[in-house]
């Protein structure tokens, strides 16, 4: 997972260098508006994306992952509200401010500060970012479905090792069962054996 997260630091900062070449026009833009047009093609992706990180923020502070979330939700919603990604890019840095994702993510929010309007024609720059940021998702989807599929063989494991576990004990339980009545058996004949033995070995009194 670490050199997951350094490989991703490296690639957004890349990626916002990229774009701070394509962005260089100060011209304000609108907060609701999207960084990058999406492909029509691709939106379904996106919303399935930006709903699993919404889940995933609800339990994220257990894991302390919620860096990364956030960083990935930002990243999915560059494809629909600057304000929405700006936001979640701050939450990046209140989190982790010392993380390689904090330092991603402010260059992110001075990019988003200034960004130009998207009037449909992007440069050639800005579709190299774009093509990068959605690669960089797609990497983050497939490296969660790896863990995803290692945790499910890791608890089919457990479950397994469980129930092997559970058996043993109660083999254990009924061997000692069996052994405590077999002691018990043992001393029950041992008493047995010294009551009879005085009957066995008495004489008739004398003169009889």
């Amino acid at each position: 997972m670490t050199t997951h997260c350094r490989r991703v630091g490296g690639l957004l900062l890349v990626v916002a260098a990229v774009t701070g070449l394509a962005a260089c026009i100060t011209v304000s833009a609108p907060p609701s508006s999207p960084f990058f047009a999406p492909d029509p093609r691709e939106i379904k992706f996106y919303q399935t994306l930006a709903r699993e990180r919404e889940v995933q923020l609800a339990t994220c502070a257990k894991q302390r992952s919620c860096d990364r979330v956030h960083f990935t939700r930002a990243l999915v919603a560059l494809y629909e509200n600057r304000a929405v990604a700006a936001r979640h890019f701050q939450d990046v840095v209140a989190v982790a401010p010392k993380s390689n994702l904090a330092s991603s993510s402010l260059i992110w929010i001075r990019l988003l500060e200034d960004a130009p309007p998207n009037d449909g024609r992007a440069s050639p720059w800005a579709e190299a970012t774009e093509r990068l940021v959605h690669d960089l998702l797609e990497l983050e989807v497939s490296s969660a479905e790896a863990l995803q599929r290692e945790a499910t063989v890791r608890q089919k494991d457990v479950t397994a090792r469980d129930e092997k576990v559970q058996e043993l004990t109660k083999q254990l339980e009924a061997l000692k069962r069996i052994d405590q009545e077999m002691k018990e058996k043992s001393k029950s004949a041992r008493s047995s054996q010294k009551t009879r033995r005085p009957a066995e070995g008495s004489h008739p009194p004398k003169g009889q």
